[in-house]
């Protein structure tokens, strides 16, 4: 009796195992198809406005939307931006920023580096995820630069 009882904790243990290797397999092959160019990490250089050739762009999240494109998250450091609501009255970075892929493709120039670790984004991504889900929200598809040229003209004209 002992011997069956270990046999089929055995297999059960097999079986466990093979199936949690499956998931695991499938979980990063889904990971991967989201985007061939873009991982969650990378740091990019991107064609920037005049003065700010340091400015990069950060992937945050890759996401997939059956009713999209694939929406790459990113973060935009080194810039300049109007902004009355800071003491210095710019803005250095944009914090969350949902782009098409395509848009975004369009726009990186030369990768710089793979970030192990991520600023925090979730306020700026858990609301436009909230308008998103109710049919709200949308996201990026023209080049970056003039996104960023946008906001800051827009920013300027509520002086």
């Amino acid at each position: 009796m002992t011997r069956q009882i270990t046999i089929i904790l055995l297999v059960g243990l097999l079986s466990f195992f093979a199936s949690c290797k499956g998931q695991t397999k499938e979980k990063s092959k889904d990971i991967e198809t989201l985007s061939e160019k873009f991982k969650v990490g990378q740091v990019w250089k991107y064609d920037n406005r005049p003065g700010e050739d340091n400015s990069t762009l950060t992937v945050l999240k890759i996401e997939k939307y059956k009713k999209g494109d694939t929406i790459i998250h990113i973060r935009v450091d080194g810039i300049r931006m109007y902004n009355p609501n800071v003491a210095s009255g710019y803005s250095n970075f944009l914090g969350h920023m949902p782009y098409s892929e395509k848009a975004i493709s369009k726009s990186v120039t030369t990768l710089v580096r793979q970030n192990d670790t991520l600023p925090d984004f979730s306020e700026g991504y858990n609301q436009w995820k909230e308008s998103w889900d109710n049919g709200k929200g949308g996201y990026w598809t023209i080049d970056l630069k003039g996104a960023i040229e946008g906001m800051d003209s827009v920013m300027r004209q509520k002086q």
